[in-house]
């Protein structure tokens, strides 16, 4: 099951994403989070039939919604009103939703917006990845983040030299998560905060061809990257990367 949320803040270009949803299973929910329904109808515009962004909920206090002849274009779409006076932001109350509707599936949540605007809703965004209510993936106005999960492991395909590759601890893990990597120029982590920024792939496994891999060995990771670039969740040739650049030290003695 895939659940997308359009949320308010600053959202990708809609055509900077065509290669995220070309690759992520189709939507079969969408959630529009207040202003969120403005981006969702600029990629519904972008996008036409090629990708299912017709809204199943609407909710939210709507304070910030700049169209709002919107609701009475949906207005036969189920919906959910908030006050604005709430705990909750609209973002967090749409992760909720998603995470009710996606309860006992193998459901990957899908972000796109907050990622600027009012910088305490960003870092507030940022912080429910902390939460078990969180996204999986988050489309931001410049890059793409993902979650990792302890244990797991990702391989990031396509990158260039210049392309930046980060990785962000989790405001409930600032200190005792570790991550190990193959493929980057930094293969090193700091300690605490984060953990890694503006990193990039490295010269030889760009000329090889290879992906970077990443694997949280304790505590959840938020990695950013660019759209250019694609990532896969479960990765499980860590050690394929690592055998094939020793191989070609090996064979290569102008290699070290």
């Amino acid at each position: 099951m895939h659940i997308v949320i359009f949320t308010g803040g600053t959202v990708p270009p809609p055509e900077r994403t065509e290669q995220f949803f070309s690759c992520a299973p189709a939507a079969d929910y969408v959630i529009a989070a207040d202003s969120g329904l403005d981006s969702l109808e600029q990629f519904r515009a972008y996008f036409g039939s090629r990708f299912r962004f017709s809204p199943d909920l609407i909710l939210g206090d709507m304070d910030s919604l700049k169209d709002t002849s919107l609701l009475e274009k949906y207005s036969s779409v189920p919906s959910e009103q908030f006050s604005c006076d709430k705990d909750f932001t609209d973002t967090e109350l749409a992760l909720m939703k998603a995470h009710s509707l996606a309860a006992g599936t193998q459901a990957q949540i899908t972000l796109a917006g907050g990622s600027g605007g009012c910088t305490d809703h960003f870092i507030a965004v940022y912080d429910s990845f902390s939460s078990k209510f969180h996204a999986n993936v988050w489309l931001c106005e410049q890059q793409i983040a993902f979650f990792l999960g302890e244990g797991m492991t990702a391989g990031i395909f396509q990158l260039r030299p210049e392309d930046r590759v980060s990785a962000a601890r989790l405001t409930r893990e600032f200190s005792g998560s570790r991550m190990e990597s193959c493929g980057l120029e930094w293969g090193s982590f700091r300690p605490e905060g984060m953990a890694s920024i503006s990193n990039r792939i490295s010269g030889r496994c760009f000329e090889q061809g290879l992906p970077v891999s990443l694997r949280s060995v304790k505590g959840s990771f938020l990695v950013f990257m660019p759209y250019t670039a694609r990532f896969q969740i479960p990765f499980e040739t860590m050690e394929t990367v690592r055998t094939n650049r020793k191989t070609t030290a090996e064979t290569d003695p102008s290699r070290t």
